[in-house]
């Protein structure tokens, strides 16, 4: 898509027409699932998060200015909504309740079929969430570092041991399987 039609689509769909906002939804929901999906390890919440994200697409609209690209800007919207999601199931005491009901199944949605094979989704839900959110904002997301760090809070130099500390993990889990 190009930089031009982006900002038609994203002033059009700020003003809430449904036709710019179903164009933005065919063009991005697949990698904006995608992030939702590595990040939370829960296609029903990557969905909900994806919804979400949509519906208040509008809103955040307003604030869009055109000088970065679409598809960045929407990633770190879900990036957000995700993480502002783990924090609130780790408060909750859910997170290790979710880790021990398994792998997602393969079969539940077209969407999962984007996905990479099962044992890299299986490493990488056994990493820890601040390995795993680097991993996926960095590698999978298309972010730099700085925007990782600033993402998660955190300096940018801790983005980079976090990388290298879960490729390292990763590779373990890889050759092991």
């Amino acid at each position: 898509m190009t930089p031009d039609r982006e900002r038609r689509l994203a002033r059009r769909a700020a003003q809430g027409d449904r036709k710019a906002m179903q164009s933005l939804y065919e063009e991005y929901s697949d990698q904006l699932f995608t992030v939702a999906f590595r990040l939370t390890d829960s296609p029903d919440d990557a969905r909900d998060l994806l919804h979400d994200v949509f519906c208040d697409l509008p809103k955040a609209l307003e604030s869009f200015d055109g000088e970065r690209a679409l598809g960045p800007w929407l990633r770190s919207l879900v990036s957000n909504a995700a993480l502002q999601h783990l924090r609130a199931e780790r408060r909750r005491g859910r997170i290790a309740e979710a880790a021990m009901s398994g792998a997602p199944d393969a079969e539940a949605s077209p969407e999962l079929a984007i996905l990479n094979s099962i044992a890299l989704e299986k490493a990488l839900s056994s990493l820890m969430e601040n390995l795993r959110s680097v991993v996926v904002l960095y590698a999978i997301g298309g972010f730099s570092h700085k925007e990782v760090a600033e993402l998660l809070q955190i300096a940018p130099s801790t983005s980079r041991r976090r990388l290298y500390a879960a490729r390292e993990l990763l590779r373990v889990k890889l050759v092991e399987r």
